[in-house]
């Protein structure tokens, strides 16, 4: 028996399936991983894979990077660890606004959920009106309003230019969906045409620049400067959620990339290459909406706590000039050009879509660009390709629309022995079918 199966049999009568997040569980148990250095993860039973899912989008230097982890440890020595604030939360504000191109002013939280709720009281507040819109396959986290018409069902999601909204979740408040309302991705004329009907009662446009949370939906030309055009006429604040494409396009985000400016922006999982971290950024009148004795309540034990600001301001400190950012993109490339050629002339259509050392490789006939073209891909292709790789020591998620990437660690003989495997995979597929 693994040590994996040995250890989920005893923890799930402990805590369900055996996880912390359904996201980690999968049939039969789970793997349960010990220890990680750049682009390697080892698991309980000692195997090494190379990670591809690099925690979520969280790890961009690499895990472990002796850089982040100086820092941590220096904070470390300090006793300090939170309820206190520090000068190193002020040298991070300060760096987040030096380096994103509308943060004004910036305030830091622990995940992107809490920044996304902070986020949506501030846009309630200025505003005074209380709907949220947001994007059908879009994800922003665990709270009510948007844990909507993430993945639903093509029967559910009604109609294809006019969603539906949809729970993704039981347990949710009823009470708060009615103030949602859920845009197709990619659709412009769509988009303007649902907030223009909603104009008088929505206090935010909350995107995901680039659709991680389906795979990599790349936004096609026009859609986001639709949606700020359309926001900006009617006096509605434009949130961008960078959680994932936070620091690894540009060093400013998408909205560097894109050259869009946001009201506010939402970033994370990058910001400090594994440690728990995120932050609010944007106009200064919005930000001080939450200021102390202002309209919202803006709390938080751990907020700026000293290990997380550490670790994130050591990671932007290596992130800022862009050259990391450089190799992802080259990396990224190059990743694509070869799963472009091994696709040539298969049976099975093979779509790579993706940037900054993000993507996912679609098993479709077509590229992807919406929810609804998401539902055509072959989910039984993924489920033996994940399992291959796993078998080669490659770590992928087993969902088939989950996203996937690579760190600045990552080398090129990583990327080669990926694409040797995947071509394998690929021919003993084309033989069986």
């Amino acid at each position: 028996m693994s040590k994996s199966k040995n250890i989920f049999q005893k923890y799930a009568k402990l805590s369900p399936g055996g996880v912390q997040s359904n996201y980690r569980f999968e049939s039969p148990n789970p793997i349960y991983f010990q220890r990680a250095s750049g682009p390697k993860i080892w698991d309980v039973d000692g195997k090494e894979y190379t990670d591809y899912l690099i925690g979520y989008g969280s790890v961009i230097l690499g895990h472990g990077d002796p850089r982040v982890k100086r820092a941590v440890i220096e904070a470390l020595e300090s006793g300090l660890s939170s309820g206190m604030e520090t000068e190193l939360t002020f040298r991070l504000i300060d760096t987040l606004c030096r380096i994103i191109p509308s943060a004004e002013m910036a305030r830091v939280c622990n995940s992107g959920t809490e920044a996304v709720m902070h986020a949506i009281m501030i846009a309630r507040a200025y505003t005074g009106k209380d709907k949220v819109v947001k994007a059908e396959g879009g994800y922003h986290g665990w709270y009510d309003p948007v844990l909507v018409s993430y993945h639903p069902t093509l029967k559910e999601a009604g109609p294809r230019k006019d969603p539906s909204v949809v729970p993704a979740s039981s347990g949710l408040d009823r009470n708060s969906f009615g103030s949602t309302v859920v845009i197709p991705y990619n659709d412009a004329a769509s988009a303007r045409r649902i907030i223009k009907r909603n104009k008088d009662e929505i206090a935010a446009v909350l995107i995901e620049p680039i659709c991680f949370n389906t795979g990599a939906l790349m936004p096609e030309k026009g859609f986001l400067e639709e949606l700020r055009e359309v926001t900006s006429e009617l006096g509605i604040p434009l949130v961008f959620d960078e959680v994932i494409t936070g620091f690894r396009v540009a060093p400013g985000g998408a909205q560097q990339y894109y050259n869009i400016d946001p009201d506010l922006s939402i970033f994370g999982k990058a910001m400090g290459n594994g440690f728990p971290i995120s932050a609010i950024t944007g106009r200064s009148d919005l930000i001080n909406v939450s200021k102390p004795g202002g309209k919202v309540a803006y709390a938080g034990t751990y907020n700026g706590n000293q290990i997380s600001a550490a670790a994130s301001l050591a990671t932007l400190g290596v992130l800022k000039d862009g050259m990391v950012q450089r190799n992802l993109a080259e990396c990224t490339e190059f990743l694509r050009k070869r799963v472009d050629e091994l696709a040539r002339g298969r049976k099975h259509g093979i779509h790579f879509q993706g940037m900054g050392g993000k993507f996912q490789i679609f098993f479709a006939d077509k590229s992807i660009t919406s929810y609804r073209d998401a539902l055509t891909v072959n989910e039984k292709v993924w489920i033996a390709f994940r399992r291959e790789m796993l078998r080669e020591g490659v770590l992928f998620h087993p969902a088939a629309l989950f996203h996937h990437g690579i760190t600045n660690s990552h080398t090129q003989k990583d990327l080669r022995e990926f694409i040797e495997k995947f071509g394998r995979f690929l021919d003993t597929l084309e033989g069986s079918s």
